[in-house]
C-alpha cells in the first residue's frame, strides 16, 4: 500500500515532523509511535527533528550522511565558502559598532577555519558544541553565550539565503550567568588609590565622587561652556558667587548622561560649591586643555579614540585601565580575585552611599529617572534636572 502523501504544510519538513494547523504548532513522531509537541517555531522544530532522526533513527541517519558526503564530493560548497558574503550582509544591514565589527571579523575567521570542509546541510548541534570546545573551552558563561549568539546569527542569515534549512545553534542551551561578584569600593580603598594616582586621575576620581557620574561623563567635562546644550558636559560660571544656606555657589556643572539619553533625567544641573570648585581649580596645570580631566600623552597617537575630540582629553577606557593599574599596584584589594576587585565605575556606588547617609537623595544627581522631589526646567529646549546643592567627604 502506498504511503499517504504528506500535507502541503508538512511536505517540506523533515521525515516524521508534522505541522498541526489546529494548534498552530509542530509535532514529531517518536520511534515508539507517539507524537511529541515541539512548539510553534518552525526553525527550532526542524532542527530538533533532524537531530532526533539522526540519533534515534540510525538507519535513516546513515543514509543521510552518505548522501551528504556524496553530494559534497560532487560540488556542494562547504559552509566556510559562504561566511565572507554572509558577514558582508550582516555588516550592511546591522551597521555594528567598530568594536563589535572587529569581534565579528575574528569570529568569522574561526568559523571559516572550523567549517572548512563541512557542507552547510551537514551542520548539527554536535558541530556547535565542538566549535565551542575547540575555540572557547575556558571562556566564561557570558563569552560562551555571545559565541553561540554569533553562530545563531550567522546561521539565520544562511537560512534566509537558502544555504541552510535549519539553525542548529538555536538548540544550544545558554549557560547560566552568575550574579555580579565585584566588591564595592570602600572609603579606605578610595583614599589609598587616590593618594597613589597622578593628578589627572585624582581629578577624575574626585569629580565622579562629587557628581556620582561615570567615566564617560567625567571625561567630557569642560572648564567653560557658553550655555547648556545637549550632548555636552561642562561648567557655566556666575559673574559673582551666590550665597545659599549651605555655602557659596559659583556656577552650574551641566552633565548629559549618555546611557539614558532618551530620558528627561539624562540632563543634570549640579551646583558648583567649594569642593567642586577646588577640584576644578586644582586640576589646572601647565597643559593647555579645555577639559578638566586632561593629560599630555608621552607619544602622540596615530588616531584619536572615538570617545575623545582632543589630544589632551583622557578617554574613558584609559581612566578605567589606569585606576585598575594603580589599585593593583598599591595592593589594597590583592586579597580579592581580579574579577571581584572594584573598578572606577564603583566610585558611583560609593558616592551614592555617602550622599544617602548624609541625608541627600542621590537618584536625581545620578540621572536616575525615578528620582523624586527634583526641579526640572528648560534651557535651550532641553530639560535639565536641577539637583540640590550638596557635598560629601570621603
Amino acid at each position: 500500500m502506498a504511503a499517504r502523501p504528506r500535507s502541503k504544510a508538512s511536505k517540506h519538513l523533515p521525515e516524521h515532523l508534522y505541522f498541526d494547523p489546529r494548534r498552530g504548532s509542530y509535532r514529531l513522531r517518536l520511534v515508539d509511535g507517539r507524537f511529541k509537541a515541539i512548539g510553534k517555531e518552525r526553525e527550532i522544530a526542524i532542527a530538533v527533528a533532524k537531530e532526533y532522526n539522526r540519533v534515534a533513527r540510525p538507519e535513516v541517519a546513515l543514509t543521510v550522511e552518505a548522501l551528504l558526503t556524496d553530494t559534497y564530493k560532487y560540488g556542494e560548497a562547504c559552509f566556510a565558502d559562504h561566511v565572507d558574503a554572509l558577514l558582508e550582509r550582516i555588516i550592511r544591514e546591522e551597521e555594528p559598532s567598530e568594536d563589535f565589527l572587529k569581534t565579528m571579523q575574528m569570529d568569522a575567521e574561526r568559523t571559516k577555519e572550523f567549517f572548512n570542509n563541512i557542507p552547510s546541510s551537514h551542520i548539527t548541534l554536535k558541530h556547535v558544541n565542538t566549535y565551542l570546545d575547540e575555540y572557547h573551552p575556558d571562556a566564561s558563561a557570558n563569552v560562551q553565550n555571545r559565541k553561540v549568539a554569533w553562530l545563531k546569527k550567522l546561521f539565520s542569515y544562511a537560512m534566509d539565503e537558502s544555504i541552510m534549512e535549519s539553525n542548529p545553534a538555536v538548540l544550544k542551551k545558554k549557560k547560566r550567568v552568575e550574579k555580579k561578584q565585584r566588591q564595592r569600593l570602600k572609603s579606605d580603598w578610595y583614599r589609598i588609590i587616590h593618594a597613589a594616582s597622578p593628578l589627572w586621575l585624582q581629578t577624575a576620581m574626585d569629580l565622579s565622587l562629587q557628581t556620582t557620574h561615570a567615566r564617560l561623563e567625567i571625561s567630557r567635562i569642560q572648564y567653560n561652556i557658553k550655555e547648556p546644550s545637549k550632548h555636552q558636559c561642562g561648567c557655566c560660571w556666575f559673574d559673582k558667587p551666590k550665597v545659599s544656606a549651605i555655602g557659596k555657589v559659583y556656577g552650574t556643572l551641566y552633565i548629559h548622561r549618555q546611557k539614558v539619553a532618551d530620558k528627561e533625567a539624562a540632563h543634570v544641573a549640579i551646583p558648583i560649591g567649594d569642593k567642586l570648585k577646588a577640584i576644578i581649580d586644582r586640576s589646572r596645570d601647565r597643559t593647555v586643555s579645555a577639559f578638566v580631566v586632561h593629560r599630555l600623552p608621552e607619544k602622540a597617537p596615530r588616531a584619536l579614540s572615538k570617545d575623545v575630540v582632543h589630544l589632551t582629553q583622557v578617554s574613558p577606557d584609559y581612566i578605567s585601565r589606569t585606576f585598575s593599574k594603580v589599585r593593583d599596584k598599591v595592593g589594597c584589594c590583592e586579597h580579592l580575585e581580579p574579577s571581584q576587585r572594584p573598578t572606577f565605575h564603583e566610585i558611583r556606588a560609593l558616592a551614592a552611599h555617602l550622599f544617602d547617609v548624609s541625608g541627600v537623595d542621590p537618584q536625581s544627581r545620578m540621572a536616575h529617572t525615578d528620582a523624586k522631589s527634583t526641579k526640572i526646567y528648560k534651557e535651550n529646549h532641553v530639560e535639565w534636572v536641577e539637583v540640590p546643592f550638596a557635598e560629601i567627604e570621603v
